[in-house]
């Protein structure tokens, strides 16, 4: 386990990409909401109906694209992140076991 934390360290020291991609993430999925929020008072203001039911058949489909949109960018940083993280693993000529 040592072993494990050590050679993760420096891969991740070695290899800045691997925060750029978390950070990107995080940035990307607040804009989003942020976005999917202005995008729902958009159109809380367009509909005139105080009908809860309607206002949530417009509002769902708009909040389930957003939603996947953020799990699309979620998926994309882990799939980035670990194949920096592979990359630099090989560079550095750690091995996966002894």
């Amino acid at each position: 386990m040592k072993d494990f934390l050590l050679n993760f360290t420096r891969i991740v020291e070695a290899n800045p990409q691997i925060y750029w991609s978390i950070i990107l993430s995080i940035a990307l999925c607040l804009i989003l909401f942020v976005i999917e929020a202005v995008h729902v008072q958009h159109i809380l203001e367009i509909l005139t109906t105080s009908d809860q039911t309607r206002l949530k058949q417009a509002i769902d489909p708009i909040t389930q694209r957003y939603t996947w949109a953020r799990i699309v960018i979620v998926i994309g940083a882990v799939i980035w992140s670990n194949y920096a993280y592979l990359e630099t693993k090989k560079k550095l000529g750690l091995s996966a076991a002894k």
